[in-house]
């Protein structure tokens, strides 16, 4: 399964480069290319456990930065039509607070056992980024959904990727926190399917050209933006004083 993965995974950085995809999705592609320089490491280390671990968290450490930042590309290429808007600009991050928050309070409640310092970090860091991937995920969907916008803009298959691995980890997480090592045999392989859905996703998203004027016929203007946003807020406030 994870050599599956891997082949994907450099299908898709020749694609990103053929098509010249990876100027504009510069995080997102530095993700794709260290995962897969991460997995030679690995399969290279493999009979080596102490050097095999280090490869392991190392990696893990680096992928929480690479993954957040290429998310956070995603989202201002699609919406850069609409941060000159103040309260736009603190959407991202303020869910990424809002998550992050839960996220430790979960990890506060039901702490990491039988495992180092550094393990119990790092395991506790992957639960917050877990969280924040699927917030700014859910954010997406709700504004993409908020202005009608059209799915066609590869942006939205990178953060519907990372939408879908971001699932799968958490599944993971709580299954094992909740249960212990009773449903081993999905906890095994629920991430690793998922990151493959994944890697399909962006793939089929790259294959795809992009079109030519996404902002010109599938975003609003920040002014037409404005205005429905104040016309939904008063009809949710005429609802409410009912």
């Amino acid at each position: 399964m994870g050599l599956a993965g891997t082949a994907l995974q450099v299908f898709l950085c020749l694609l990103l480069l053929v098509r010249g995809a990876y100027r504009q999705f510069r995080f997102f592609s530095l993700t794709i290319v260290f995962s897969v320089a991460y997995t030679i490491a690995l399969i290279v280390v493999h009979k080596h456990y102490s050097l095999y671990v280090g490869v392991y968290w190392v990696n893990e450490s680096i992928s929480i930065v690479l993954n957040f930042l290429a998310l956070q590309e995603s989202f201002y290429l699609v919406f850069r039509n609409f941060l000159s808007i103040p309260w736009f600009r603190r959407l991202f991050p303020s869910i990424g607070l809002l998550m992050v928050f839960i996220a430790v309070l979960r990890a506060a409640f039901y702490p990491v056992s039988q495992a180092s310092l550094l393990a119990r970090t790092l395991i506790t860091l992957e639960i917050i980024v877990g969280f924040l991937q699927f917030g700014i995920f859910c954010l997406f969907i709700l504004l993409v959904r908020f202005f009608h916008l059209r799915w066609r803009q590869q942006a939205f298959g990178v953060v519907l990727g990372f939408g879908i691995f971001a699932a799968g980890t958490l599944v993971v997480i709580l299954l094992r926190s909740e249960f212990g090592t009773k449903f081993n045999p999905v906890v095994r392989i629920t991430a690793p399917i998922a990151y493959i859905i994944a890697v399909v996703v962006w793939v089929i998203t790259f294959l795809r050209p992009e079109p030519l004027q996404p902002s010109l016929d599938a975003i609003f203007s920040p002014e037409q933006m404005a205005s429905d946003f104040r016309r939904y807020t008063r009809a949710l406030k005429g609802i409410l004083e009912r």
